[in-house]
């Protein structure tokens, strides 16, 4: 177990790991023309270099997991950070787009090992409704980088130039590995690490793959996220299209959104252990109900304005963060014994999901705001049926204590 004088420094640790993956896609948004521009890229190509991130990114969350639980949590953040830091150097220097495409997949690859790894990092040290509270409060702070980032990026692209922000991803890998250096331990004991044996590994995954329950927190998760995440990778189209705004207004769009996932996630940390896990789901996605119907309703009744878009964004957030820690620790304890390598599939049906979101559906969708709220009703609609059927499970009937 964790000693108390520990507890806030592997928080902050644990929250910076998870913020690499916000600041990496939020940060450079404000940026799309002048990348564009300077580069000679069309908006497809930009829309690219967002979905080619997500794919590195999904595709190396299934091995960070499996990794870690062999070879060790620290061990395996040290390297993706240096490999994180080294691809942010050279998207600094890129010349011409079919470079800065192939380092943002490089980038994507190494930057999605800090909350994979950095998960079950949570659920080693932590345990019962301490897991909760922890998880809550990672999520909590996490949920200032989408807010701070794309208004970091539009401050560095107005006054120093798009690539200034690719300067500042690699002061912040650096940080990251110093911390992780002097401030966190290894956390899996040598006795407890698997073999990478390929025969065991493909053993483990077939077994994680055929428990129907994990796959179906993980889809649920990664539906309930992905309704949210169409409007942040939309944003562009949002901000210069629908709402006539500039580079410098994307705080306009991203804090009141962040906000809401940051109540999320205080409520999931307040309630632990005092509510039951089933009653909790229940309002969370009565939440995310409210907001998504809103939307619709909004789309279509009213005129495009800021308030329009976002208030039923920030409704559907306080909903979607509050549900996450307790489907994430729920989807976990599927899988006891091999932790790494169930937050390694969860991280990758959830940025799976995010490409595709990214990639296909967004440049489908994005022309109205009309065809957005549908397509966020449609995601959410998916995940609402699937929690009716983890819903009638008796194993939610408990508050978490131990």
């Amino acid at each position: 177990m964790i000693k108390p004088s520990e507890n806030k420094l592997v928080i902050v640790i644990l929250t910076m790991l998870a913020m690499v993956a916000p600041f990496c896609i939020d940060t450079y948004l404000p940026s799309f023309p002048s990348i564009a521009a300077d580069l000679n890229a069309s908006a497809v190509q930009m829309q690219q270099s967002l979905s080619l991130y997500l794919i590195g990114f999904a595709v190396m969350t299934l091995f960070y997991g499996s990794l870690s639980d062999a070879l060790g949590r620290r061990a395996v953040i040290l390297f993706a950070l240096i490999g994180f830091t080294l691809s942010s150097i050279g998207l600094y220097l890129a010349e011409g787009v079919e470079l800065f495409l192939t380092l943002r997949l490089v980038q994507g690859a190494f930057a999605s090992a800090g909350i994979v790894v950095g998960r079950a990092v949570v659920r080693d040290l932590f345990h019962g409704h301490q897991a909760q509270q922890v998880m809550s409060a990672v999520m909590l702070l996490f949920g200032v980088a989408p807010a701070i980032a794309p208004i970091i990026g539009g401050l560095l692209e107005t006054t120093f130039g798009w690539r200034s922000i690719f300067v500042f991803l690699t002061v912040f890998g650096v940080l990251l590995i110093f911390l992780v250096l002097f401030g966190l331990r290894e956390t899996l004991p040598k006795e407890k690490r698997h073999s990478m044996h390929p025969i065991i590994l493909l053993k483990n995954y077939g077994h994680a793959l055929s428990r129907f329950h994990f796959l179906e927190l993980c889809f649920i998760t990664a539906l309930n996220f992905g309704g949210f995440f169409l409007y942040i990778t939309a944003s562009p189209q949002i901000m210069f299209g629908h709402l006539g705004l500039t580079a410098g207004d994307f705080y306009i769009m991203f804090v009141p959104m962040v906000g809401g996932m940051m109540l999320g996630a205080f409520l999931a940390g307040r309630t632990a252990g005092r509510m039951l896990v089933k009653r909790a789901l229940q309002a969370g996605y009565a939440m995310m109900l409210t907001g998504a119907l809103l939307n619709i309703a909004l789309s279509f009744l009213v005129p495009v304005s800021a308030l329009s878009v976002i208030a039923p964004l920030v409704i559907y957030g306080v909903g979607m963060s509050f549900c996450m820690p307790m489907l994430s620790i729920l989807g976990l304890d599927e899988l006891p014994n091999h932790r790494g390598l169930a937050s390694s599939l969860q991280s990758f049906v959830h940025m799976s999901m995010n490409a595709v979101v990214a990639g296909v559906i967004v440049p489908l969708v994005f022309d109205t705001v009309q065809h957005l709220a549908m397509t966020m009703l449609l995601m959410f609609g998916l995940a609402l049926l699937m929690f009716i059927n983890v819903n009638r499970r008796k194993s939610l009937e408990y508050v978490v204590e131990s």
